[in-house]
């Protein structure tokens, strides 16, 4: 029996070793992609001017209260006169955030050589619903239809660009046009008036009368969507891209560590803020494969899944450095914790959150392809 103990006694600091938990360190790298434009316009347009068409009301609920603590105005009509130059002075303000193209050699001007035009319907509320489930928050009270028009013409009234935006609600399903007694129904009173009143009619006006406190923030949703546009269309964008690369701190993986520093000093150094210390991607190259060729044996050569997925991770980082999409995705995918990431958050560890942002620079290049190259200082 003492002999059996004894064995057993023995076996247990090799046990402990056996099962001892693999450490990973993170170490970021970041880069940029240089986004060109989808259609340049023609050297010989340079000055533009900007249009906004709307009778949507960029006013919310507390700007009009505001607006009516400050004018002290009481004749009706001067009051409706002001209110319209507040109107029209936060277009302008919108249309100078969203609008201007802001980037040489483009002026605003008049005369000008193309306009750039943004135009809207009023919104209209449809499909009354005369059922409504008001113990369902996803009973559907009609359908709202709005859209809004941005147009590009030259001065000679050739049209560069013509396209249509729509506003959809936001929903965790998706987005859609049906709103929701959950949408809209957050005060009970209404809830309650909406509930009494059962002619279709003088209901359809009851939410509409709701649904127009949304105005300023479907006509800015408008500007936001037209300036991405635009911004596509006719200029160079710069996106930031981050990702990690993962070492082991316990011992015995040396040489997984060396090849990991090569491949994020490799990284860094192309945009690197030091002209000494910045290189070209012809220059680190040779870094960068050699750091693909290792992590690629490397993968045939261990079994434990800690390792296994920060080697996937930084394999998938420099393939995708080098310019190899498919196979960054292929090497990305074989981590478990991929499949998972639109329900993780970045408090749920740094190798999610590093995860995160390489599945995103993954998405930059897939979006954009050739448009999309790795910028250089």
């Amino acid at each position: 029996m003492k002999k059996i103990i004894v064995v057993l006694l023995a076996s247990i600091p090799i046990i402990c070793l056996a099962q001892k938990k693999v450490k990973i360190k993170k170490e970021p790298v970041a880069w940029s992609y240089e986004i060109s434009p989808e259609n340049p316009l023609n050297e010989n347009l340079k000055t533009y001017k900007v249009v906004v068409d709307t009778k949507l009301d960029p006013m919310d609920y507390w700007d009009e209260i505001n607006w009516s603590l400050k004018v002290k105005e009481q004749d009706v009509l001067k009051r409706r006169k002001l209110y319209d130059e507040a109107v029209r002075d936060t277009i302008n303000k919108w249309a100078n955030k969203y609008l201007d193209l802001n980037e040489r050699p483009y002026v605003r001007s008049s005369p000008s050589d193309f306009t750039i035009k943004l135009s809207t319907n009023q919104f209209s509320v449809e499909m009354i619903q005369t059922n409504i489930d008001y113990d369902d928050p996803e009973s559907v009270l009609g359908q709202v239809n709005v859209a809004a028009r941005l147009v590009v013409l030259t001065s000679e009234g050739n049209i560069l660009l013509d396209k249509e935006i729509r506003f959809y609600i936001d929903d965790p399903d998706g987005p859609t046009t049906h709103f929701k007694l959950k949408h809209l129904v957050v005060n009970p009173t209404f809830k309650l008036k909406l509930r009494m009143t059962k002619k279709p009619e003088k209901r359809k006006k009851l939410l509409e009368k709701r649904i127009k406190r949304f105005e300023a923030d479907i006509l800015e949703f408008f500007m936001e969507e037209a300036s991405a546009i635009l911004k596509d269309q006719y200029l160079p964008q710069y996106i930031d891209s981050y990702a990690g690369i993962f070492s082991v701190k316990n011992k015995g993986h040396e040489a997984l560590n060396e090849a990991n520093i090569t491949a994020r000093m490799a990284i860094n150094s192309l945009s690197a803020l030091s002209k000494k210390k910045r290189k070209t991607m012809e220059q680190v190259k040779p870094d960068l494969e050699y750091a693909r060729d290792y992590y690629t044996d490397k993968l045939t050569r261990t079994t434990d899944p800690t390792i296994q997925n920060a080697l996937n991770a930084n394999l998938a980082t420099v393939l995708l450095i080098l310019g190899d999409v498919e196979s960054a995705k292929f090497q990305i995918k074989n981590i478990p914790e991929f499949e998972e990431l639109d329900k993780k958050t970045i408090w749920e560890g740094s190798f999610t959150y590093y995860l995160r942002g390489l599945a995103d620079a993954i998405s930059i290049k897939e979006k954009y392809g050739e448009r999309a190259q790795l910028y250089q200082f």
